[in-house]
C-alpha cells in the first residue's frame, strides 16, 4: 500500500472511530509502528489531525479569526446562549469568556437580570453597556485582535483576583480523554485563570467541536459541571461525559 493511500485510510479510520492507536494501526495495515508514527507526524503537520502519547485524535477546524467564528453555525450559538441564561442566577459573579457563544449569553440576559460579569471580550462589554442593569468588569492587557479580547500577563493577573460564581467558558475542543483545549497558548493561560476558583464551570461548545482537540489544554474534561451543545452533538462523546459527571445540557 502506497503510502498516501495509507494516510488516507488512517483519517478514515480516524472519522469514524473518533480516535486511533499507532499500536492497531500497525497491526492493521501490517507496517511497523515507527511507519504509522511517520505518517501521523506528517499528517499532524498538515493539520489534519492532532497526535497524543500513542496515537492521534481528530483536530479542531475552528477558524483562529473572529470574523469568520461570526458566520459559524450562528442558530446553534444562539439557542446555545439563551440555555446558559438559564443556568445563571441573578445577583451571580460571572466570568465570561471571550468568543461568539459566550457573547449569546450577554445578548440572552433580560433587560430585568442583575448580575455583574467579569469579561476580557472586548464584543461581550460592549453589549453590556446596553444592558439596563447588569454590572460588567472589564479585564485588561495585550489586545489579541484575532479573538477581540484582552490577553496576556494582565489579563492572567486580574482573573486571578477573581472568586467567581460561574465561569461561562468557551473552547476551540471539548474531548473526554484530551480535555477542554484551544488553539493559543497566551488564551489558554487566560482561560485557565478563569477557570482556577470558579465552583461552576459551564463549557459552551457547538456539536462540531465536541471529539475533537487542539493544540492547548485548558483544564481536564471532570473539571467541568456543564456542558451546554446543540442537539446534533455526537452521543458517543456526550456519553463518556456524563460518566465523568458533567451535566449536559442539548439546547
Amino acid at each position: 500500500m502506497l503510502t498516501a493511500e495509507r494516510q488516507r485510510y488512517l483519517l478514515d479510520v480516524l472519522k469514524a472511530e473518533g480516535k486511533v492507536l499507532a499500536s492497531n494501526l500497525s497491526r492493521r495495515f501490517g507496517v511497523s509502528e515507527d511507519t504509522i508514527r511517520r505518517d501521523l507526524r506528517e499528517l499532524d503537520k498538515a493539520g489534519l489531525l492532532q497526535r497524543v502519547h500513542g496515537g492521534a485524535l481528530p483536530r479542531s477546524s475552528i477558524s483562529v479569526e473572529y470574523a469568520t467564528r461570526q458566520k459559524e453555525s450562528p442558530d446553534a450559538k444562539r439557542r446555545i446562549g439563551a440555555a446558559v441564561v438559564k443556568l445563571l442566577q441573578p445577583g451571580q459573579v460571572v466570568a465570561l469568556d471571550a468568543g461568539t457563544t459566550p457573547l449569546s449569553v450577554v445578548e440572552h440576559l433580560p433587560p430585568d437580570f442583575a448580575l455583574t460579569v467579569v469579561t476580557h471580550s472586548l464584543p461581550a462589554a460592549s453589549a453590556l453597556v446596553e444592558h439596563p442593569v447588569a454590572e460588567c468588569i472589564v479585564v485588561g492587557g495585550r489586545l489579541f485582535k484575532s479573538a477581540r479580547a484582552s490577553n496576556g500577563v494582565a489579563a492572567v493577573d486580574a482573573y486571578r483576583l477573581i472568586r467567581p460564581d460561574v465561569c461561562v467558558l468557551g473552547a476551540a475542543a471539548v474531548h473526554p480523554e484530551a480535555g477542554v483545549t484551544t488553539f493559543d497558548a497566551d488564551e489558554a493561560e487566560v482561560k485557565r485563570a478563569m477557570v482556577a476558583f470558579a465552583p461552576r464551570v459551564i463549557v459552551l461548545a457547538t456539536g462540531e467541536k465536541l471529539g475533537t482537540v487542539s493544540s492547548y489544554l485548558i483544564a481536564p474534561a471532570g473539571r467541568l459541571t456543564h456542558l451546554v451543545t446543540d442537539r446534533d452533538a455526537p452521543s458517543e462523546v456526550l456519553q463518556p461525559l456524563r460518566e465523568l459527571g458533567v451535566e449536559v445540557v442539548l439546547a
